[in-house]
C-alpha cells in the first residue's frame, strides 16, 4: 500500500493489490504504510531492523522514566527480563504494531509524569493521538489508557482540562486521511471477522501456546510486583482494561507488560536511603550495559540471518512473476510478500478492508475449511501453499491440481 501511495503520490481507494471488493474501506494509517514502504527498501530485512530499533528505543524510555523515578539496577534488570520473555512473539516479531510501541511508551511516561504533577502538560497527549492514529490502529489502546487517568485521576482536581483533552485526543484520532469516517473505521475492526476467530494474530489467550504462557507467567508475576504496594486508583483501572484485553484477544499482552515494567520495577528497590556513589553509577552502567549487549546479540543474529531474510524475499519475487496477471489465494504472511513483489491477491491485510463474507471465506481457506472457504477458493486462479499444509488440502478438495513448486512453495491450479 505504501509503494503504491509513493508511487501515484495519493491514497488509493481500497486495497488496490487485491482482486476482492475493497472500495468501501477507510485507510486512515496512510503515515504507517508509507514509513513501512520506506524500510521495505531493505527488503525484510530492514522491516526486521526497525523491529529491532522500535523495541530498543520503547524499552530505552520505560527504564530511563523507571531509573528517573528511584527505581535501581536489580528491579530494572528483574522487569527487562521479564518483559522480554513474556513478550517475545510480539517484540520479536517484524508487525504493523511496531509503530506502536514507542508513542505507547511515551504516553505512560506523560501520564505518570502528570499524575505527580499535573500541569497543561497534558495537551501532548492530542497531537500524540493525532500521529499515532496516522501510524496504526493500536492508537485506541493509547485512548484507552488516556480515558482511565483523566477519569480517575485528574477529572477530581482539573475536570476542564480532563474533559477538553479528553475530548480533543478523541478528536485527534480522526486527524487523518480518514476524517469524519475514522469511526466508521475503528467500527470495522472490532466487527471484523479476524476479531472473532479463534486463531492467527487475534487468538485468545491460550494455555496450549508456549508464548502466551510466557505472556501469563510475566504478567502475573509483573502485577504482584506491581500491585502488592497501593498504585494510584487509575493504573488499577488501566491494567484491569488491558489484562481484560489480553484474555480476549493475546496481542494486546504487550500493552500490559510495558503498562506493568516501570512501576514493578520500582517495588523492587530498596528502602529510601543515600545511595553509595559506585551503586549511583551501577544504577546507571548496568543497564546501558545490558542494553549493549542486546544490541550487538541480536545485530549478531540479524546479520546471521539476512540471508534467509533476502532468500524468503527471492521466493516471493519468482511466486509473483510466476502468478503474473492471476488471482492468487495464498496464506498470511506470505500473501503480503507476493502483493509486495507485484502479485494480484485475492483477499490480505488488512482484511477489515474486505466484506465480512469475504473475510470469512479467506480464514477458512487458511484453516483447510474448503467448505465455508468456497467463497475463496472459487474466485481465485492460483493457489500458492506448501505441501500437506491445510490451505494446500482445501486447494485439492476444491479440484486444484500442483503444477508447479517454486522453493517450499506448490502452486496449485484448476484442470
Amino acid at each position: 500500500m505504501g509503494d503504491t501511495i509513493r508511487a501515484d503520490h495519493r491514497i488509493p481507494q481500497g486495497v488496490p493489490f487485491a482482486a476482492a471488493p475493497s472500495d468501501q474501506w477507510v485507510n486512515t494509517t496512510a503515515l504507517g504504510q508509507v514509513l513501512f514502504s520506506v524500510l521495505h527498501l531493505g527488503g525484510s530485512v530492514g522491516i526486521v531492523a526497525a523491529q529491532v530499533v522500535a523495541v530498543a528505543l520503547t524499552l530505552s524510555i520505560l527504564v530511563s522514566s523507571a531509573q528517573r523515578r528511584g527505581a535501581r539496577v536489580f528491579g530494572v534488570v528483574s522487569v527487562l527480563v521479564l518483559v522480554l520473555v513474556g513478550g517475545a512473539a510480539p517484540l520479536l516479531i517484524a508487525r504493523a504494531q511496531l509503530l506502536s510501541l514507542v508513542p505507547f511508551a511515551a504516553l505512560l511516561v506523560l501520564l505518570r509524569r502528570e499524575h505527580d504533577h499535573p500541569s497543561q502538560l497534558i495537551w501532548v497527549a492530542v497531537p500524540l493521538m493525532a500521529l499515532w492514529g496516522n501510524l496504526h490502529g493500536a492508537v485506541l489502546v493509547g485512548v484507552a489508557v488516556l480515558g482511565c487517568y483523566l477519569v480517575f485521576s485528574r477529572l477530581r482536581s482539573d475536570p476542564w482540562t480532563a474533559v477538553g483533552v479528553g475530548l480533543a485526543s478523541l478528536a485527534a484520532t480522526c486527524l487523518n486521511p480518514g476524517l469524519l469516517r475514522a469511526p466508521h473505521y475503528y467500527l470495522g475492526v472490532f466487527g471484523g471477522a479476524a476479531t472473532n476467530d479463534d486463531s492467527g494474530m487475534w487468538s485468545r489467550l491460550s494455555l496450549t501456546s508456549p508464548f502466551d504462557l510466557l505472556l501469563l507467567v510475566a504478567s502475573i508475576c509483573l502485577a504482584y510486583m506491581t500491585f502488592r504496594r497501593r498504585q494510584p486508583v487509575w493504573e488499577y483501572a488501566a491494567a484491569l482494561g488491558l489484562g481484560m484485553a489480553s484474555v480476549v484477544a493475546a496481542r494486546h499482552g504487550v500493552w500490559l507488560l510495558l503498562f506493568l515494567c516501570v512501576p514493578a520495577a520500582l517495588a523492587l528497590r530498596l528502602p529510601p536511603g543515600p545511595a553509595p556513589a559506585s551503586s549511583a553509577r551501577a544504577s546507571r552502567l548496568v543497564p546501558l550495559a545490558i542494553s549493549a549487549a542486546c544490541v550487538i546479540v541480536v545485530g549478531g543474529l540479524l546479520a546471521v540471518r539476512a540471508p534467509t531474510f533476502r532468500d524468503a524475499d527471492t521466493v516471493a519475487t519468482r511466486l509473483a512473476d510466476a502468478t503474473r496477471g492471476q488471482v492468487v489465494l495464498v496464506a498470511e504472511p506470505l500473501a503480503e510478500s507476493m502483493a509486495a513483489a507485484g502479485a494480484t491477491v485475492w483477499v490480505s491485510n488488512p482484511l477489515d478492508a474486505f466484506d465480512h463474507a469475504d473475510q470469512t471465506a479467506y480464514l477458512a481457506f487458511m484453516d483447510g475449511d474448503a467448505t465455508a472457504g468456497a467463497r475463496a477458493l472459487t474466485q481465485a486462479d492460483v493457489v500458492v501453499a506448501q505441501p500437506g499444509t491445510p490451505p494446500a488440502q482445501a486447494a485439492l478438495v476444491s479440484g486444484y491440481t500442483a503444477k508447479q513448486v517454486v522453493g517450499v512453495y506448490v502452486l496449485f491450479r484448476r484442470d
